[in-house]
């Protein structure tokens, strides 16, 4: 057999993935006959041994013979088990060069075995002869490149050269790799030694490059990275040997082109590889879009303009300064309905305050009063119904129109600037301080929000093109002290195009602008995860795995994984397996269209955030499940403002300053193990929860490291009434600190049928937590909450006085609630001060403790009367009167509620269902008392958890009915005259 057949022959019997049809496989090895071969000698082959001896084995240099003599003799010699085959046709050597097999014609296979191989694919190209296959031994005829070396077959289809698995020659004819499974990026050149290999090692100029890598933009580019991203693309996956492949270099560092992974194209074993980011770099540079955004010309090129499709009674504009954009919201708030005609207006309803005045202005919604119109005298009207004369006398409006009437113009802004940019990806943000408009003691229900937005015509008008990801914030215990605050959210132009980028103010706020910015998105990512571009909408069971991603460094501004998409956010997203990130500012970050992941043995560690969800993403953040693997050795493991799902089974949580922080969503741990430092300081508790954010954790272990004595604060933070954190049947160990809390805020830590050692202070009965209120009943103070009482603590509830118009939650014209230090229950920090108006007024002060349904428990409240009620003077008595006439009535009842909200002044609001449970009421001392007085209630209802209704009683059973959310503590001074008292505490066991 000639040389080079015997090569290929072997390279043929060596490759694994081979796609041969058997016909191709047995004519090139020559296991059958050429097409001219009798039938009834091809009908049985037999084997026997042949008569020769080798000259090995006879010693007798006679039994040499030719390898020339062989094959003549034997035509189409095969080994075969025990001997050669017989009954095969001798051939003279003429063969029928036409005759074909799967494609294949024999002169094919005769010139493969003539010219069967080359050293490069540039040698490949080059080829103008056509032979059956072609054996590829280097991607670049050096050893470096020999990963790219395998068989490549004719096709009878035309095609375009990929440089990898496609190979179009000069002479015309493609070629085809023969594999199975995914593609190995050494086919496309990369080296994977762990050594920096430019392109521009290997080709001379770009355009070169870029004819052979489309996705390439310079010579500076790591071969392995444009080689990987190849296959990325192909929709084939990857199969890669485990390998270290260098992804970047210096010189393309701060080039922000990262790694793109589609969903559902992008799949496939890495088989343990490395992608070495090390050399990465965070780029700071900013590209600023917006004329003049911070105002420092107050608008003199008028770029910005104001919303113009809105009448005046719809609107109010900003007013543009040095320095600021500013939005006054007017102090009325009155809603006019009625006609205009012959220059009188009729009132016919009216809501809002205040009343109507003369001198006022008149705006409608429809325009037809204009800008001008005032009210210049009373008819029948003394400000609110009746008739009224205006200074317009030809504008007409009939009762049918339907057209709203104020006398301030509307509690609402737009305005924005129009900007032309290229298709990519932006950042819009502003910067603002707001603090309480004027309508909001005019009764103005509407609370203050700021939003960021996009219009093709004008601001509020066209639906814009552009994907804007930004929902409104909603400015909450707003005051005359400013609130300072910022909005950043991505915005993608998916064309070159010309729009509008708008900001939008509503509610009673007043809001300074000191910046509006539109700058190119800086993605400062390793890899980029996108459903842009996906062919598929559910690629159910397409796993990225074996890789790991390494980073510069937790300090570094740099992410991982970021999943966000712009064009096409509905779908599932990538999953991966077997796989870890490491070294990164944030290990994996979640953005719009991150939904449904999952993760199998998979580990994020040494990273600033391991994994983050933000707010502002659109279609994210439902379901991510992480199965095994670890997330720890950081600065924080989960930072979830956003409001995530994330659930973790069996997978470590350890060794990290933090482990959950901002949690706005729900995070679920089964069988987790958490162990990890206590806090190293009072600002960075382990666990932190803000708005409806709770954690829940289902067995599995904690454990609070070290002597808690030096732990700096408690291990949890409930920001609000409504967080809460839950551990059920969860070994806990050290879940404490130095003072023997395991919680500070108003939200709700339970621990259920858990086995707990370190803090005698929590589960202390029937395994529960002693204060669902999370020490706001002790009135220690909050930085933030749902709603707040004066100075920061938050409770649920607030002041409710009959006949008296409410300035806020704890505060009404003549009675208030506020923190004080005058008088403090048991060393508490503070107590609640309780001013009343006496004079048969009902302010009622309601509390409301937070409950689960069927649940029961003890509640007690401490009071204190530390002044004579008759005189006000500070009392010394401390004997408590035995006749009911020296004493007075504090009364104190609870009832079940189910909370649904909250008022204008933050107050809670109630649902139709509720149900009393209870009453102590507590006497006083009318000369005073200076002893607390420590009142209990255990509300109760019989109620059988298996009972249809809600409301319905039963025998059996105890505990609180389905719809309550709250236990309402509430009381009531009716009773009582002017005065003042304390409450100095509100305790809760529950269970």
């Amino acid at each position: 057999m000639h040389e080079t057949g015997i090569v290929l022959a072997t390279a043929l019997s060596c490759v694994v993935r081979v796609t041969l049809s058997n016909v191709q496989r047995a004519l090139v090895l020559g296991l059958i006959a050429p097409p001219d071969t009798k039938e009834q000698d091809c009908l049985m082959v037999q084997n026997f041994t042949p008569p020769w001896k080798s000259v090995v084995d006879t010693g007798v240099l006679a039994d040499l013979v030719k390898s020339t003599q062989v094959a003549a003799a034997l035509g189409n010699k095969v080994d075969a088990d025990g001997g050669q085959s017989i009954r095969q046709s001798i051939q003279s050597g003429t063969i029928d060069a036409a005759s074909t097999l799967d494609g294949a014609s024999v002169a094919d296979v005769l010139a493969s075995s003539i010219r069967a191989s080359v050293a490069s694919i540039a040698e490949f190209l080059a080829l103008t002869t056509s032979p059956a296959a072609v054996m590829l031994t280097s991607w670049d005829g050096t050893d470096l490149r020999h990963g790219a070396a395998g068989l490549f077959v004719r096709s009878s289809e035309a095609d375009v050269s990929d440089f990898g698995t496609i190979i179009v020659t000069a002479g015309g004819t493609t070629y085809r790799r023969v594999y199975q499974g995914g593609l190995n990026p050494q086919w496309f050149g990369a080296v994977g030694d762990g050594n920096s290999h430019k392109l521009s090692g290997y080709f001379s100029t770009l355009a070169e490059a870029q004819a052979v890598f489309p996705i390439a933009y310079s010579l500076d580019q790591e071969f392995d990275f444009v080689a990987i991203q190849t296959v990325c693309n192909s929709g084939q996956g990857i199969s890669s040997p485990a390998l270290h492949y260098i992804m970047c270099n210096d010189a393309v560092a701060l080039d922000d082109n990262p790694l793109i992974w589609i969903s559902g194209t992008s799949f496939g074993d890495f088989t343990n590889s490395i992608l070495d980011f090390t050399a990465l770099k965070a780029v700071n540079t900013v590209m600023e879009y917006i004329d003049d955004p911070t105002f420092a010309t107050g608008n003199a090129s008028g770029a910005f303009v104001n919303a113009s499709i809105y009448s005046p009674a719809q609107i109010t504009d900003v007013v543009f300064e040095k320095g600021m954009a500013v939005y006054t919201d007017p102090a009325n708030a009155t809603q006019i309905t009625g006609s205009v005609s012959g220059g009188v207006l009729t009132v016919t309803a009216m809501t809002g305050n205040p009343d109507i005045k003369v001198g006022d202005p008149l705006y409608d919604s429809q325009w037809k009063l204009g800008t001008q119109t005032t009210i210049t005298g009373f008819g029948t009207g003394t400000g609110r119904t009746g008739t009224y004369t205006l200074s317009n006398t030809t504008a007409t409006i009939a009762a049918s129109d339907n057209n709203n009437m104020s006398t301030a113009t509307g509690h609402w802004n737009q305005f924005g600037q129009k900007l032309t940019l290229p298709k990519g990806a932006y950042t819009f943000e502003i910067e603002y301080s707001c603090t309480l408009g004027g309508s909001y003691a005019m009764l103005n229900s509407q609370p203050g929000s700021i939003g960021l937005g996009v219009n093709s015509g004008s601001p509020g008008s066209g639906q814009s093109s552009w994907v804007m990801q930004g929902p409104s914030v909603t400015l909450s215990n707003l005051s005359d002290v400013p609130v300072t605050g910022s909005i950043s959210v991505p915005l993608y132009v998916p064309e070159d195009s010309t729009q509008f980028v708008v900001v939008s103010v509503s509610g009673y706020v007043n809001a300074t602008f000191t910046r509006f910015s539109v700058t190119k998105l800086n993605r400062n990512t390793a890899v980029l995860s996108t459903r842009d571009g996906a062919t598929e909408h559910y690629p159910l069971g397409l796993l990225t795995k074996g890789f790991s991603i390494n980073g510069p460094g937790r300090d570094s501004g740099l992410t991982g994984i970021w999943y966000n998409s712009y064009e096409n956010i509905d779908g599932t997203v990538q999953s991966f397996q077997t796989g870890s990130v490491n070294s990164f500012g944030v290990g994996i970050n979640y953005g719009s269209g991150a939904y449904l992941s999952e993760y199998w043995d998979f580990s994020v560690g040494d990273c600033g955030v391991c994994v983050q969800f933000l707010q502002g993403s659109i279609n994210a953040g439902e379901n991510y499940r992480w199965y095994g693997g670890s997330l720890g050795n950081s600065a924080c493991i989960i930072n979830n403002p956003g409001g995530g799902e994330f659930t973790f089974y069996g997978t470590s949580l350890d060794y990290s300053d933090q482990c959950i922080i901002n949690n706005a969503g729900r995070i679920e741990t089964h069988g987790c193990h958490m162990e990890m430092m206590g806090p190293s300081a009072y600002d960075k508790p382990l666990y932190h929860c803000k708005g409806s954010g709770a954690i829940i954790c289902h067995g599995g272990m904690f454990l609070g490291a070290g002597n808690h004595a030096n732990f700096s604060g408690p291990p949890v933070f409930l920001e609000t009434n409504m967080s809460q954190m839950i551990f059920h049947e969860t070994q806990l160990y050290n879940l404490t600190c130095a003072d023997g809390r395991a919680l500070r805020g108003p939200g709700q830590l339970k621990i259920r049928s858990s086995v707990n050692t370190g803090n005698a202070n929590v589960g202390t009965y029937n395994n529960w937590t002693s204060d669902p209120l999370g020490l706001a009943g002790f009135f220690i103070t909050q930085s933030k909450s749902v709603l707040t009482l004066n100075g920061g603590v938050g409770l649920t509830g607030g002041l409710y006085s009959e006949d008296v118009a409410g300035i806020d939650q704890w505060t009404s014209q003549g009675a208030s609630a506020a923190l004080s230090t005058d008088y403090m229950f048991n060393g508490y920090p503070a107590s609640l001060k309780v001013h009343t108006q006496g004079q048969s007024r009902n302010d009622r002060i309601v509390i409301c403790v937070p409950i689960e349904k069927y649940q029961s428990g003890n509640i007690a409240l401490n009071v204190l009367f530390p002044y004579d009620l008759s005189t006000g003077a500070v009392s010394a008595n401390d004997v408590m009167p035995t006749d009911d006439a020296d004493l007075a009535v504090l009364y104190f009842r609870t009832f079940f509620v189910q909370v649904i909200g909250s008022d204008q002044f933050g107050r809670a609001t109630f649902g139709g269902a509720n149900l009393f449970c209870g009453e102590d009421d507590i006497h006083v001392p009318k000369a005073g008392y200076t002893k607390w007085l420590s009142h209990g209630t255990s509300p109760g209802y019989l109620g059988n958890p298996g009972t249809p209704g809600e409301l319905e009683t039963d025998t059996t059973g105890a505990g609180a009915p389905a719809f309550a959310t709250h236990v309402a503590l509430i009381l009531d001074t009716e009773s009582l005259p002017k005065c003042t008292f304390y409450i100095g505490a509100v305790t809760a066991n529950l269970y």
